[in-house]
């Protein structure tokens, strides 16, 4: 009865509360804790924590979450991958390796998906492997066979996908591992040709998709066929076939895109595709902020100039600054990263004063006393400021802040000279200022 019950409020309309039940046995895993995330490309967002038992047993109601792929992580730095579509769901897996041992007892469409998962997981690592090999070895019998080991790695994986694809069309695990086929075109050929190719094989028009990581796959695998040099070349391939369709999803892999090429520091690329793509995207206010840092506010710009009192009461304008540079950090309390980089920079100030380099920290909080509790508390030395404006503050939206922590370091003369991503970055580049 009771599982009758369940199948009947998974076909409920979303409006009176469908609820649907995801459960399954982690064997090895007792009393420990799941993370149930909804997944964004790489980003996960946490909907749910449970606790599985002395058995490791788990359970979780699905109540109106969106059709997609949710990843569940482990505190033992594992995890699996689930497809949630209405049906109620039960797994069995190993704590020593989840993907490979996973076993769905219950739901069609996961059983689907791991009928290409759980196999592609040990070929993968072999593949891997093997590529990296065959790059590095020298000509002989050794080579020949595992060039011959690698076509029949990727041979049966590419048949295992297939075969999963086929198992049943168009479900939602079907139309996502069609992303993950292998693109096969010569780069060389025509922009148009790889249009077309690209309109048969990887449509993306499926809104649903963007609740998992399968256009961003796709993104990574078409980069992968050409050099890094050549990268800016294949992000407007892609962009270009993109453009004419859905702007949510076009919006979503530029900003995939952008996030990509700053983590490498192609700041060039940044401003070039932000200019030429930026008034295509969405009118999501932080992508939009985003396209403005990258062009109005990029390495060789003015900086805005602004005048903020510290929490101290001292009256700072960037314009009079005596020091060489200023480094101009946004931050919050509540920002994770920041509580790291924030005590870094603190220990560091002897670097900064070789170099000439004074500190202005803005705060995107918006109480005063959870300002001054973190700067007591981390015995910040520098000067910390804030209009407790949150995201609306006019210097935040002047310097077009889009996360936390953002940096820049200006000039005398006003001039942006970097814009570090990471506190490594950061550390690099006052160094280079120093002058032996």
């Amino acid at each position: 009865m009771r599982k009758f019950l369940i199948a009947l409020l998974c076909f409920l309309p979303v409006g009176l509360a469908a609820q649907c039940v995801f459960s399954g046995k982690i064997q090895g895993y007792s009393f420990g804790r799941l993370y149930i995330c909804e997944q964004f490309g790489d980003d996960s967002k946490v909907v749910a924590t449970v606790t599985t038992d002395a058995n490791g047993e788990f359970l979780f109601n699905f109540t109106n979450q969106q059709i997609g792929l949710y990843r569940v992580h482990a505190d033992i730095k594992d995890y699996f991958d689930i497809i949630y579509s209405g049906e109620n769901i039960r797994v069995e897996t190993s704590a020593r390796n989840m993907k490979s041992s996973m076993n769905v007892v219950e739901s069609a469409e996961n059983q689907q998906f791991y009928a290409y998962v759980a196999q592609a997981e040990l070929a993968d690592y072999k593949i891997g492997i093997l590529r990296e090999l065959v790059k590095i070895y020298p000509r002989g019998d050794f080579l020949t066979a595992a060039e011959k080991e690698l076509g029949k790695e990727t041979a049966l994986v590419n048949s295992c996908l297939e075969k999963a694809i086929k198992q049943k069309n168009g479900t939602f695990a079907s139309r996502y591992l069609s992303y993950f086929r292998e693109i096969n075109f010569n780069i060389s050929e025509s922009v148009e040709k790889k249009k077309n190719f690209l309109a048969r094989n990887f449509p993306m028009d499926d809104l649903e998709l963007l609740n998992s990581n399968a256009y961003h796959h796709f993104v990574v695998s078409y980069l992968k066929k050409y050099e890094p040099s050549e990268y800016s070349n294949a992000v407007r391939e892609i962009l270009d076939y993109l453009k004419p369709g859905n702007q949510e999803i076009f919006s979503k892999i530029f900003d995939y895109i952008l996030t990509g090429f700053e983590s490498m520091g192609r700041y060039d690329d940044l401003y070039q595709l932000s200019v030429d793509y930026g008034n295509s995207c969405s009118t999501d206010g932080n992508l939009k902020t985003r396209v403005k840092s990258y062009t109005d506010l990029r390495i060789g710009a003015k900086a805005p100039d602004f005048e903020i009192e510290t929490i101290e009461g001292e009256d700072v304008i960037l314009s009079q600054m005596k020091s060489d540079y200023t480094l101009v950090i946004f931050w919050a309390t509540w920002c994770e990263n920041c509580k790291e980089e924030i005590p870094r920079i603190n220990e560091a100030m002897s670097l900064f004063k070789r170099a000439k380099v004074d500190i202005v920290a803005i705060s995107i909080d918006e109480e005063e006393a959870d300002i001054r509790k973190y700067v007591k508390d981390n015995s910040i030395s520098f000067k910390v400021a804030s209009d407790l404006l949150g995201w609306e503050g006019k210097i935040v939206l002047d310097y077009a802040v889009y996360a936390t922590p953002s940096m820049y370091i200006v000039d005398k003369n006003m001039n942006i000279v970097a814009k570090p991503i990471t506190g490594e970055q950061l550390f690099n580049v006052v160094e280079s200022l120093i002058k032996f």
